[in-house]
């Protein structure tokens, strides 16, 4: 019932309000303030002029940029074609040859699942990770790639698009074949330096190295707690959305694309490829989720009415980051935060750059995940109000066997009217396991490990209340006291 009322409202919209004697970076700092981010950067492009927004950080401060890393991942794709060690219309398969698909349980010929397909989400590999879940911490690479031979797909390649952190994980693969080092090293070597972006690691120990990380928080409890992911690997994690970098860098990449950066002409070569849409149907605009309205391009996507360019967001278990570019503006905003929101990313953005470009001041709006956190939170505190009860009922009930209280054997239908707590327990019980998995379309451990902490701890308040009301009603239908005398 509690999450019926939360979806209910978590879709509320943004509010414009006026305010005298506060300037942009001032509204900014505030809405970061209430939304409970602990760390946050944000950057805003107007042509040469980069504006920088810090909240308890510096240029320098590295955050996780989340599937903000899948446009970096596919230049490197990209570069590799433009060096004439690869071509995107190449069969997968050409270049990683235990890579088998199937659709409808029949294995899809090598030429038909191509690199541009995994680049331009249009691979049909699944991003539910009901169908396929993410690689396990304790996994090897070897046993990931075991685990990916013969996936079946959503849809047949080239048919239909939608989003898949898996395709990019295989495009990590697909560079360390092609060229011959690790994703690691190449991507360092060839692409982030060579850019410029000397604090961009795609190695997260070393970016937790440097000191200058700052970690990730989900909401648990009525506040931003430290996240529980853990430091994976390279090549099954990072190309989808595991690369660190800051504000400062995320800046100047910002300023790549458009064009405001001076970089090699092989550089901005790329650049604009990656810019390019899939151009052999419209069937690619609509993934039916997030990117509703968007063309994906290589790596990123593209409102085809209004040219701007964006990943749609990134959002992993304790990071919300978010980059947008307005070609015919030469502007673009960066906003990197160490908090899991359940605000649109979107609306992040807007709210930086109405500020600085427009003077426009709007509030974020409500996040949705702190309604979540509050009422997990308040089943929480009655889960042990009624372990509490259960305790003192036990207690109680001891002493009345004691004083000569009976257990009655016999159970009649008068016994089943008293039920109705223990159904409306037990009902809440099944909506819990069920309700969030459909809203959401994932898994209890993805829940667990990216939502609010106080979702997992809710579990075990609610089989408490289960159990108090089968209790209760067993006492009340099967335990006789003593006649008074």
């Amino acid at each position: 019932m509690a999450l019926c009322l939360i979806v209910s409202i978590f879709a509320l919209p943004m509010t414009m309000f006026a305010q005298t004697g506060i300037s942009a970076e001032e509204h900014i700092l505030n809405e970061l303030r209430r939304a409970g981010i602990p760390n946050a950067a944000v950057a805003v492009i107007q042509g040469e002029e980069t504006s920088f927004i810090l909240k308890d950080s510096e240029l320098d401060t590295l955050f996780e940029l989340a599937s903000v890393t899948k446009p970096i991942t596919a230049f490197g794709v990209l570069l590799l074609e433009d060096m004439g060690l690869l071509s995107v219309n190449d069969p997968v398969n050409l270049h990683l040859p235990w890579f088998e698909v199937r659709y409808n349980g029949v294995l899809v010929p090598h030429e038909d699942i191509t690199i541009y397909d995994l680049i331009h989400h249009t691979s049909g590999i699944a991003q539910n990770e009901n169908r396929f879940p993410r690689a396990e911490l304790t996994e090897t690479t070897d046993e990931f790639i075991a685990r990916l031979i013969g996936m079946e797909l959503d849809f047949y390649p080239s048919t239909s698009g939608a989003y898949s952190n898996m395709a990019y994980a295989i495009l990590g693969l697909l560079i360390e074949a092609v060229s011959g080092q690790s994703y690691d090293d190449f991507m360092t070597q060839q692409v982030l330096h060579p850019l410029g972006l000397y604090n961009t690691f795609t190695n997260p120990q070393q970016a937790r190295d440097t000191g200058r990380n700052v970690s990730g928080h989900v909401f648990g409890f009525l506040q931003a707690r430290p996240g529980t992911r853990g430091v994976y690997r390279n090549i099954i994690d990072v190309p989808p959305g595991g690369i660190y970098s800051c504000v400062s860098d995320m800046a100047r990449w910002a300023g790549i694309q458009l064009g405001l950066v001076d970089v090699p002409e092989q550089f901005a070569r790329i650049v604009q490829r990656s810019h390019t849409l899939r151009n052999d149907s419209d069937i690619f605009v609509d993934d039916g989720g997030f990117f509703r309205g968007y063309f994906f391009a290589g790596g990123w996507v593209q409102n085809v009415e209004t040219g701007h360019l964006e990943h749609a967001g990134g959002g992993t278990a304790g990071w919300t980051t978010k980059i947008r570019i307005f070609p015919e503006s030469n502007t673009a905003v960066v906003v990197l935060a160490n908090l899991r929101l359940g605000i649109s990313t979107d609306n992040l953005a807007r709210m930086s750059l109405d500020a600085v470009v427009n003077g426009t001041f709007i509030s974020l709006g409500q996040d949705w995940q702190r309604w979540v956190d509050r009422w997990f939170t308040l089943i929480t505190v009655l889960g042990v109000v009624y372990f509490c009860q259960f305790v003192w009922k036990a207690i109680k009930l001891r002493k009345q066997l004691q004083g000569g209280a009976m257990i009655k054997s016999n159970f009649s239908s008068k016994s089943l009217k008293g039920l109705s707590g223990v159904i409306f327990s037990i009902a809440c019980l099944v909506f819990y396991y069920i309700f969030p998995y459909v809203l959401l379309d994932t898994t209890r451990a993805s829940l667990l490990n990216n939502w609010v902490t106080s979702f997992g701890v809710a579990a075990i308040a609610i089989w408490i209340n289960v159990l108090h009301d089968v209790f209760s009603w067993w006492i009340k239908e099967f335990v006789k006291l003593p006649d008074a005398t």
